[in-house]
């Protein structure tokens, strides 16, 4: 899964704030952005037993403020306390690969910025290796390629205190736990085009998400990944979306690069059936940015050599009102539909994939900040992160309706929250 849009909404925080931000409330929110958790959320690392998960199907819940992993059992519908496990600070994941977790995060704050993608063990919680990455790359989201196993793709994005240095596709060998980074702006396709040829010559920044396609039309039906480029660069600027093929060596080839609108999201959704990629515009954040967009990009153009003919359809959200002012992700429900989150207001908008549209749902009391997790055992299930940067809070969806059944207090300090479904032997 991608990682949650955890910086760009705690920008959006700052700008916010305003002038009128200072004292504790600014304080509070610089203290987010430096990966530090809020003073109800769980603090401390050190000399933690190992935990111990029972055998069966759990979601793993991470807190990204309160810096915890605590398991979830899908049979049993419930919490599972003692296994609340203290993480390194400002973590995104967890994913799973080969009988092992996975999460990212940033494991200094002393001013290197170190940060690493840490190993773990799920059946105890406990660290087996660290990959330590360079100061300010900012690991974002991992990506595990199904057709290169033993390979996993980290999206660096960067950081203004370094002007990007470290700014692309970290390639990860899990056997060996050792990487190779592929500079952003280095990145050709194999006739040896390179990526500025296609994007204007400017430099881009601030890759932000990876998502999978099994069978890539700009890829000649082999598979694919579409890299989110945010383009923050100390202000909000016009993403690009890159289609990238995969080596012999599972690493990235450039196949297109498509114009996106203002800073778009990380969290995309790829509708197979009717080979449309949805991408999610914020416009900037309101107050001071522009209405939020949903880009429909028609896959089967991506790569057929036509530059700019592969958005479809945008979809205004400025007739919602505040509601879709600042639509941070989007998510799929069914087969015809998807939700799309936003921020502060963390109302949710239903969008018909095949009518390319968009409206407030009911009830609008419903609020969530996402992701949305399809879980298939015991039993088909839905679950979804709510509680923005309050305390992290599991929701259970009727996976038919998306109607609340319940809600479930994680007791793992402050979210956003991410989850991922894994069975325990």
């Amino acid at each position: 899964m991608a990682g949650h849009t955890r910086f760009l909404a705690l920008w959006a925080a700052l700008l916010l704030l305003g002038p009128a931000g200072c004292g504790g409330d600014l304080q509070k929110v610089l203290d987010q952005l430096a990966g530090r958790p809020a003073a109800q959320s769980a603090t401390g690392t050190a000399d933690q037993a190992p935990v111990s998960v029972p055998s069966g199907p759990h979601l793993y819940c991470i807190t990204n403020i309160g810096h915890t992993l605590v398991a979830f059992s899908l049979a049993e519908r419930r919490v599972l306390p003692g296994t609340r496990r203290y993480l390194d600070l400002d973590p995104v994941g967890p994913w799973f690969a080969g009988g092992l977790g996975y999460y990212l995060a940033r494991v200094d704050t002393s001013g290197a910025g170190a940060n690493a993608l840490v190993e773990f063990d799920p059946a105890s919680a406990t660290e087996r290796r660290r990959l330590k990455f360079a100061a300010l790359s900012n690991p974002t989201a991992l990506l595990l390629p199904p057709a290169f196993p033993g390979i996993a793709w980290v999206a660096l994005r960067g950081s203004t205190f370094d002007n990007f240095l470290t700014n692309g596709v970290a390639v990860v060998d899990l056997a060996a736990f050792t990487a190779s980074v592929r500079d952003l702006n280095a990145l050709r396709t194999a006739a040896g085009t390179a990526v500025g040829a296609l994007v204007g010559g400017q430099k881009l920044t601030s890759l932000a998400g990876l998502l999978w396609d099994g069978a890539c039309p700009a890829a000649g039906g082999a598979p694919c990944v579409y890299a989110l480029v945010n383009n923050f660069d100390g202000q909000v600027r016009n993403g690009w979306l890159l289609a990238l093929g995969l080596d012999a060596t599972g690493g990235p080839v450039l196949l297109d690069a498509v114009a996106v609108g203002l800073n778009p999201m990380e969290d995309m959704y790829l509708d197979a059936a009717r080979r449309e990629l949805w991408v999610v515009n914020n416009g900037g954040y309101s107050p001071g940015g522009q209405p939020g967009t949903l880009q429909v990009l028609d896959t089967t153009r991506i790569g057929d050599g036509i530059p700019g003919n592969e958005t479809v359809a945008t979809v205004a959200l400025s007739a919602l009102g505040a509601v879709g002012a600042d639509p941070t992700g989007i998510w799929g429900l069914g087969a015809d539909s998807a939700w799309v989150t936003t921020y502060p207001s963390d109302a949710l908008l239903a969008v018909s994939l095949p009518g390319r549209s968009a409206a407030p749902i009911a009830p609008a009391a419903l609020t969530l900040t996402g992701p949305l997790i399809h879980t298939a055992s015991p039993s088909p299930a839905l679950y979804a992160g709510k509680g923005g940067f309050g305390p992290a809070l599991l929701a259970e969806l009727d996976p038919a309706s998306g109607a609340l059944l319940a809600t479930h207090d994680l007791q793992s300090g402050n979210g956003p929250v991410s989850c991922a479904e894994y069975r325990v032997p």
